[in-house]
């Protein structure tokens, strides 16, 4: 008779594809590599001392996920921030999050609310002294903690990345201390609404402030016909 599969653990991708790809990713979120830049695989090995390998495997993740584009003649540039660029990616994340955060709500238990009340108190530690990179961390945290309690790995799988997709996005919108605030309170209202079983209400909060993103910057964009 055939043993039942132990658990095992999970498998960490901790490549050096991987971590050139995260090497590069930070680069561009964080502007050292602005919009536009060209990216040249001899060059970029140089500067991260790695051989082109990892660097042409790392490239062709960062261009399915959005954060580079590649012409025609197959030049490598750091993709444009625009309206509807912008646009898109908040669409499907006002759809795919607010399914997560329904479904999540409704599943989460002691434990992910007392793990959500700590992060909280994180993220109003860290908006006090406008840490973008640190908000953005945990903020993922505290929403993966809602969405994860349903047992869809598919959909949180998808929803992260589209939520680090738009993460260039996420700084032009915490570029003060009072959309920083803003932000906050959306994360309360979430977390009163998964204390209250409220998985509409859940679902509610998270459309509502992503549309709140879309509203603050959309104006400061260029438009791709521009």
């Amino acid at each position: 008779m055939t043993e039942p599969l132990k658990s095992v653990e999970r498998i960490v991708r901790n490549s050096m594809e991987d971590r050139v790809a995260d090497s590069l990713r930070d680069l561009i979120v964080t502007g050292q590599l602005p919009e536009g830049t060209p990216l040249v695989q001899r060059d970029l090995a140089e500067r991260l001392g790695v051989s082109q390998t990892p660097i042409r495997v790392a490239l062709n993740e960062l261009e399915r996920v959005g954060l580079i584009s590649v012409g025609e003649t197959g030049r490598a540039v750091v993709s444009r921030l625009t309206r509807e660029d912008f646009e898109e990616i908040y669409a499907v994340r006002r759809g795919l999050e607010g399914l997560a955060a329904r479904v999540g709500a409704a599943a989460v238990g002691p434990a992910e609310l007392a793990r959500m009340r700590t992060l909280l108190t994180e993220l109003e530690a860290l908006a006090k002294v406008q840490d973008v990179d640190g908000y953005l961390r945990v903020r993922w945290e505290f929403h993966a903690t809602c969405y994860e309690a349903a047992g869809r790995p598919r959909l949180v799988a998808e929803v992260e990345r589209l939520f680090w997709r738009a993460e260039r996005y996420n700084r032009l919108v915490l570029s003060s201390r009072e959309r920083f605030r803003a932000s906050v309170r959306n994360y309360r209202l979430l977390y009163e609404a998964c204390k209250a079983g409220d998985p509409r209400a859940a679902a509610r909060v998270v459309e509502e402030s992503t549309q709140w993103a879309v509203d603050e910057i959309w104006d400061s964009l260029p438009s791709e016909h521009e």
